[in-house]
């Protein structure tokens, strides 16, 4: 983080950012407004969740690394065993998710929720895809320039 800070990348990318936590807001808000939200709940309640074992896996340095920025405290140690190790008894804490786990629709979903309803919440998670990429790739080219660098300079 200090070195993003001392780089000019945080303050490069701040506007990218709130524009991420806006839509995701909004993305949530959808979700619960459609029924989505309350339908994950129920399962949850009754022990089925979508996030199963190894997910934590899919995720790039990269969106960790936004999700800190953001201001995601991750946990010590999983909270529910053979699930995510995001999942907690709240549902994810994570901010920003990765593509897989915001394009997941279970079959529950699709049965109670019709696709006409659904077509604001996918364009929400269009932009939030394509934003949150950007910003994985913005932090992709510094950290690799960084670690070219540091590298470098273990050489010299």
């Amino acid at each position: 983080m200090k070195e993003l800070e001392k780089n000019k990348i945080l303050s490069q990318i701040e506007e990218n950012l709130y524009q991420l936590r806006e839509i995701i807001i909004e993305e949530n808000n959808e979700r619960a407004k459609i029924g989505m939200t309350e339908i994950c709940i129920d399962c949850g309640k009754s022990g089925k969740v979508c996030c199963g074992s190894a997910i934590e896996f899919k995720y790039s340095d990269e969106l960790l690394l936004i999700n800190l920025i953001l201001g995601v405290n991750f946990p010590n140690q999983s909270q529910i065993p053979d699930m995510c190790f995001f999942l907690s008894p709240s549902g994810c804490c994570l901010i920003a998710r990765d593509a897989f786990c915001i394009n997941f629709i279970c079959d529950k979903i699709k049965e109670k929720i019709p696709v006409d309803k659904m077509r604001r919440l996918r364009e929400l998670e269009g932009l939030h895809l394509n934003l949150q990429l950007q910003i994985e790739q913005r932090l992709k080219r510094f950290i690799s320039a960084y670690d070219l660098t540091a590298f470098q300079n273990c050489n010299k």
